[in-house]
């Protein structure tokens, strides 16, 4: 994950607020990039990301944050790629472990939007050399 955080620094990617699972490795995840940005105290814990969370849970999430309009969600398998994959139509993802994903949703409360990017942690690695 510390490339994936590295990568976002270096595009200068802006956070408003992290929300993170609160299961350990997620919290893990969340600190890594949250201390590269420079955003430690941006950083959110949301239970419902720790499990069966879907497009609903993501609406909810959401509408607590009005002023956020940048948001990085930091969760688990397969509920992240199931939840991306239904907010932009259906698409098929596959988070493996380090993947950052950007999804753009102009009005989150209809829960439809478009992958603006999706990175894998293959792309990521070329970087290291």
């Amino acid at each position: 994950m510390e490339r994936a955080a590295k990568t976002l620094a270096a595009l200068d990617v802006e956070i408003d607020v992290i929300i993170t699972s609160p299961r350990l490795r997620a919290k893990q995840t969340a600190a890594i990039v949250a201390q590269r940005l420079k955003a430690e105290n941006r950083v959110v814990e949301d239970a419902r990301l720790a499990g069966d969370f879907g497009p609903r849970a993501l609406a909810a999430i959401l509408s607590e944050h009005p002023g956020a309009n940048e948001v990085m969600l930091v969760g688990h398998e397969p509920d992240m790629s199931r939840t991306a994959g239904a907010v932009i139509g259906g698409a098929s993802l596959d988070f493996k472990p380090g993947s950052i994903a950007c999804v753009s949703l102009p009005n989150p409360a209809a829960m439809s939007g478009e992958l603006a990017w999706f990175v894998p942690p293959k792309i990521l690695a070329l970087g290291r050399k």
